[in-house]
This record gives structure tokens, C-alpha cells and sequence, in this order.
């Protein structure tokens, strides 16, 4: 496959991320997620867990945005983000820029969808993954089936880790990460909650 392939799902991922749909994530797109995060899992308003959750995106914004244009710490494109992504992270062969986002997306897909803390993502955190980000549900079974190898009906941190290794660095299609936010050759936003 080629690197179209791989600016396609960046795409797609973008597009998941950029919660208000205006071709920018700007802090307002992680302030809608920590909202529907704290709505969906009824946190109480500036709880203990709420302040996790708003840490955690606030880290996850200033953190991208540091890196993909560091001179401008409001808002990044789709076009910026597609761009250095592929440029720092895909094509560069390195190692350690590979690393760094793969855990950085993991540990926040992970800290914030394990709800109970058990160190796995329940097929229902996962659904609630889905249904905060407006990813079409209908593809949330074939996903979780796909990236549970073990049939052990949860995601264990080592499947998301493959999972989002594999969306990030593979240009093989077939590959099962590729599932991890739906159908990447669709668009996200296609439900609200």
C-alpha cells in the first residue's frame, strides 16, 4: 500500500478529533470531549475524576500542537497534522517518534475509557468510545472482535497498544488495528449523543 493509505486514516483520525467539525482541533474540541466524557460516565462537575479526565486532554492538545507547530499553540489543520505525521512519524523510520505517539494516543484512549480501572476496555467502554467521538456504532462490534485476539470479550493494553500501532505505521490494509476508530475510509461525526 502507500503512504495515500496512511494519510487517509490521519485523515480520518483528524476528523475524529475535531469534535466542532470546523477543520481545526483548537483546546474547544478537547473541552467538548472532556465534556461528553464527564456526561457519559456522570462525573460531577469539577470531581476528582472530571480534573483527570480535563488534565488528560488538556496534556493530549498542547502536547500535538507543541509538536506540529510550535510557534502557534491554538490550532493545528487537518493538512498540518497530515503533514507531520507522515513526515515525523511514518516515513522518518524513527523509532522513537513511532513510540512516543503510539503511547501518547494509547495511554489516553486507555485512561480515558477505562472506567473501572480493571486495566481492561470493556466492549462497553469501548462502545462509550465510539458514541463520545460520533464513530458509527455499527462498526464497533466487527472492531472489538477484530482487535480481542484472545476472545476474552475485553481489550487488554497490549491489544490497544497493537491496535493503534498499527493504525499509525502499517500500510497493510488487512491488518486489524486498522479497525480501531471504525471505518477509516468513512466519516466520523455521523451520530451525536
Amino acid at each position: 500500500m502507500s503512504a495515500d493509505f496512511q494519510s487517509k486514516k490521519l485523515g480520518y483520525f483528524f476528523r475524529i478529533l475535531d469534535l466542532n467539525s470546523n477543520g481545526s482541533l483548537q483546546m474547544d474540541d478537547f473541552s467538548e470531549m472532556v465534556e461528553k466524557v464527564r456526561l457519559r460516565l456522570d462525573y460531577e462537575p469539577n470531581s476528582k475524576e472530571h480534573q483527570r479526565i480535563t488534565n488528560k486532554a488538556v496534556k493530549l492538545f498542547n502536547s500535538l500542537v507543541k509538536d506540529i507547530k510550535p510557534f502557534s499553540f491554538n490550532q493545528v489543520t487537518e493538512g498540518e497534522w497530515v503533514e507531520f505525521f507522515m513526515k515525523e512519524v511514518i516515513l522518518s523510520n524513527d523509532e522513537d517518534a513511532l513510540d512516543e505517539y503510539k503511547e501518547l494516543i494509547f495511554n489516553f484512549m486507555f485512561d480515558f475509557f477505562d472506567q473501572n480501572r480493571d486495566g481492561f476496555i470493556s466492549k462497553k467502554e469501548y462502545e462509550d468510545f465510539y458514541d463520545i467521538f460520533g464513530i458509527d456504532r455499527n462498526y464497533s462490534d466487527k472492531a472489538f472482535s477484530l482487535l480481542d485476539k484472545t476472545q476474552s470479550y475485553k481489550l487488554s493494553r497490549y491489544d490497544l497498544m497493537t491496535a493503534v500501532e498499527e493504525f499509525l505505521a502499517s500500510d497493510d490494509p488487512t491488518l486489524h488495528g486498522n479497525w480501531i476508530f471504525g471505518n477509516w475510509d468513512s466519516e466520523p461525526h455521523v451520530v451525536d449523543i
